[in-house]
């Protein structure tokens, strides 16, 4: 039979697990073995959480308030119970008084690692609640120093998660990541409330990193396991969390859930963290539109309690969707006023820096002074390439721009209101493609993101919750990549000389709401040109992609050429609505092509007008021009892959290998990924021909098939090379999804990002015969010097197939 203090040390685990029923059981039962009044003390410090948890802090307070009553308390007891009402007055949210008893209880356990430790784990916690994350790490690091010195992994495990929490909170997203990632595995494995716990805090890493849909659902089952363990004040504290990361999504369901969390913690004692709940369900209602004086008089009285409260971050929050209300009544002055006292630093959360951002654009918007509209955004938009600098990760740096997508609108509204073309070209620079801005560096080799890979590839299609885990893994460690730089927009002159030299033209299609504007600049001229309405070309590119694919799959007959009819009239429908406007400005020229994301899947060398004539679509002008700058490459090794189940993808890269005086050619067997990872690392030109997949919900797990198994974009990273000219005759391989933020990503993307200079793939199906034959015709051209994108007009100007292959990147 367990005797008291075996049973005292099982109450211990299970609170450090949150099995709260538990704790109170052995609490219970450890009471009636023992008179030992210490032992009886550190049972009630253990129980009072349970208790908290359960039954209501009052009582747990209570109970620890009476061990340090006692006049012959040991001192090391003593110190616990400081520690455990420290943590108690802090979930009530009275910061004060929880300071007092973590420093009181530092003092008195000096020389008990395990303790301190814990001490400095729940200080940490209370100086995040503060808004302190720079304290927060301090403490964290202090506790993990601590638990270094004891055997507890799970405790050291606590502080490590904990101290990326605070990483997050100081806008380090590597180092937020990297900590939750080393730590999640022993703490998921505690108790469900744990889990959900880890669960709770990634998903605000979600949320940072742009993924809010993600995010939500990683909340909602988060809330549930707490509802199901009947632990409601985390239930409060999550739905607190998921109220916050709905607001952009979907205002009214942020703030019914905001009011369930403020009625649970009411129900629960804690009223100052009601009050937060109550200012994320106020900002809900002023994102839902409404801008009432009443509401104006509510946000007042709630940022000053959240001040006196200590919760600086939520009052700033709070006090800037206030003065967002002002703007929208025309009170302009009293904004301007507002966003004087509200306190931003360069250590707030970047949402809040951008938030502080957005609504200075759009008071200097209201009153019509376009420059300080684009001053404001612009600086906005430099916050969040710094910040996106520091990760390398494609998957981050895609998914984080939708942080800025407000600010680059304002600033392509204002650019076009003020209609000069070298305004309108710095803003199509800066709105186009946020995440292009960062040029990152190739990251180290990474022998656990390779292995989890080969894992992903050789796993039975069967294993779906196998392969979750595995995706998650891989997107983790892709997110380590290695930080990057900012770079600014090349100028308008500088472009014109290269054009001039190029005998090219710049046509940058921009969409704002439902109009859509083309800047077309040449050598020697720029020129702004306002097209049709979006709506309505984005239809016809539907309707384009559905018949592109229907023609890939039935190229001949009857209903073939019917198919085809079609198709040639919406593509000429297309173009007298982006192309043939400008035709007179380009000319004969060469053309660079930066269209808006919502143009994705353009295929343009389709389009009257455009077919037969060089075209490239890098991510951007500034992107292209660097790539120029460096030269064209030497093309002298080449690499052919033909991957398995295409029935004539042998013959595609027979017929390539021909053209060129020695290759590396792997079919059968030999096209297996690390085969084709050994060639791709050291050839010039690298052709891929096999069937491929494009993940639209992860577009970075976009595989070509190899014959053992998919090869990921993410395979891509491991390279420590990258071709200069990567040809992607896979179907889908070539299609794009259209991130929050409109950023375009795929596998293409990922080839540019990891340094390929141009990118050969189409945005629909291709027929077999047709890509066989089209791009034999195109090896032939450029093994005899033709520049890509030359090579592939040629291709299409002469082919009787529908050939919508596209050069990305630059393809001269």
């Amino acid at each position: 039979m367990d005797d008291a203090s075996t049973l005292h040390l099982q109450a211990i685990a299970a609170a450090n697990a949150n099995d709260y029923p538990l704790t109170l059981a052995l609490a219970d039962r450890a009471r009636r073995l023992t008179s030992d009044r210490d032992l009886l003390d550190r049972i009630d410090i253990t129980a009072s959480r349970a208790v908290a948890e359960t039954r209501g802090s009052a009582e747990a307070v209570a109970m620890c308030e009476r061990v340090l009553a006692r006049p012959d308390a040991l001192p090391v007891t003593v110190g616990l119970a400081r520690s455990q009402l420290g943590m108690l007055h802090m979930h009530n949210a009275d910061g004060s008084a929880a300071m007092h008893n973590f420093e009181a209880a530092l003092t008195t356990l000096q020389g008990h690692p395990l303790h301190l430790g814990r001490v400095f784990v729940n200080r940490g916690m209370l100086h995040l609640q503060q808004g302190d994350p720079n304290s927060a790490a301090g403490d964290f690091e202090a506790a993990v120093a601590n638990f270094d010195l004891t055997d507890d992994l799970e405790v050291r495990a606590k502080a490590v998660f904990n101290l990326g929490y605070s990483h997050l909170l100081r806008n380090d997203l590597v180092a937020a990541i990297q900590n939750m990632d080393a730590a999640s595995e022993v703490l998921a494995r505690l108790s469900p409330v744990s889990r959900a716990i880890v669960q709770q805090d990634r998903a605000e890493v979600l949320v940072a990193s742009g993924r809010t849909r993600e995010a939500i659902d990683a909340l909602e089952d988060a809330a549930a396991a707490y509802g199901s363990e009947r632990v409601r004040r985390y239930q409060a504290e999550c739905e607190f969390v998921l109220a916050r990361t709905l607001l952009a999504e979907d205002p009214r369901r942020a703030r019914t859930v905001a009011r369930s969390a403020a009625r649970r913690f009411r129900k629960h004692g804690s009223e100052p963290w009601a009050l937060r709940a109550d200012a994320i369900a106020l900002i809900a209602t002023i994102e839902g539109g409404s801008r009432s004086a009443a509401l104006l008089a509510t946000a007042d009285e709630l940022v000053s309690a959240l001040r006196q409260g200590g919760h600086r971050l939520e009052a700033e929050r709070l006090a800037l969707h206030a003065a967002r209300v002002l703007v929208r009544r025309g009170q302009l002055q009293d904004a301007t006023e507002r966003l004087a006292r509200i306190r931003v630093t360069a250590d707030s959360p970047i949402t809040t820096q951008l938030l502080a951002r957005e609504i200075q654009a759009e008071l200097a918007a209201a009153r019509g002074d376009n420059q300080e509209t684009r001053d404001e955004a612009r600086q906005g938009l430099q916050e969040l390439h710094s910040w996106q600098a520091t990760f390398g990760s494609l998957d981050l740096q895609s998914s984080s721009v939708g942080h800025g997508q407000h600010l680059a609108r304002l600033g392509l509204r204002a650019a076009l209101e003020d209609g000069r073309p070298e305004v309108v070209f710095e803003w199509s620079e800066r709105a186009r493609a946020l995440a292009s801005k960062v040029t990152t560096l190739r990251p180290p080799p990474d022998p656990q993101l390779a292995s989890d890979l080969t894992a992903l590839r050789l796993l039975d299609p069967g294993e779906t919750a196998k392969a979750r885990a595995l995706r998650e893994r891989i997107r983790s460690k892709s997110w380590y990549a290695a930080q990057g730089s900012v770079g600014e927009p090349a100028t308008l002159d500088v472009l014109q000389v290269r054009l001039e030299k190029d005998h090219a033209a710049l046509v940058a299609h921009v969409v704002v709401g439902d109009a859509v504007t083309a800047l077309v600049v040449t050598g020697d001229q720029a020129h702004v040109v306002p097209l049709d309405g979006a709506t309505l070309v984005r239809d016809q590119l539907d309707r384009i992609a559905a018949d592109l694919d229907f023609a890939a799959h039935n190229p001949g007959g009857s209903f073939g050429e019917t198919v085809r009819a079609s198709l040639d009239e919406d593509l000429a429908a297309v173009a007298d609505e982006l192309v043939t406007p400008l035709l007179d400005l380009v000319g004969d020229r060469r053309l660079v092509l930066t269209p808006s994301a919502l143009l994705a899947g353009t295929p343009w060398t389709l389009l009257p007008g455009l077919k037969g004539r060089p075209l490239t679509v890098p991510t951007s002008a500034t992107r292209w021009l660097e790539l120029r700058e460096r030269g064209e490459p030497t093309l002298e090794r080449i690499g052919l892959v033909a991957g398995p189940r295409v029935e004539r993808a042998c013959e595609e890269v027979d017929r390539a290998a021909a053209e060129w005086p020695s290759t590396d050619v792997l079919n059968g067997d030999d096209a297996n990924s690390a085969k084709v990872a050994e060639v791709a690392a050291r050839v010039d030109v690298l052709h891929l021909a096999g069937h491929g997949v494009h993940a639209g919900d992860h577009p970075l797990f976009s595989a070509v098939e190899l014959a053992d198994g998919p090869w990921f974009g993410h395979d891509i990273d491991l390279l420590s090379q990258t071709p200069s000219v990567v040809v992607l005759s896979a179907c889908e391989l070539g299609q794009v999804s259209v991130l929050r933020g409109e950023e375009s990503v795929g596998m293409t993307a990922a080839w540019l990002h990891a340094g390929a200079r141009t990118v050969l793939s189409s945005p629909a199906l291709v027929a077999d015969d047709v890509a066989c034959e089209a791009l034999a015709h195109w090896h032939r051209l450029v093994a005899a010097g033709s520049a890509p994108a030359d090579a592939l007009a040629e291709v299409v100007a002469e082919s009787d197939g529908v050939v919508p292959f596209l050069c990305f990147g630059a393809g001269w």
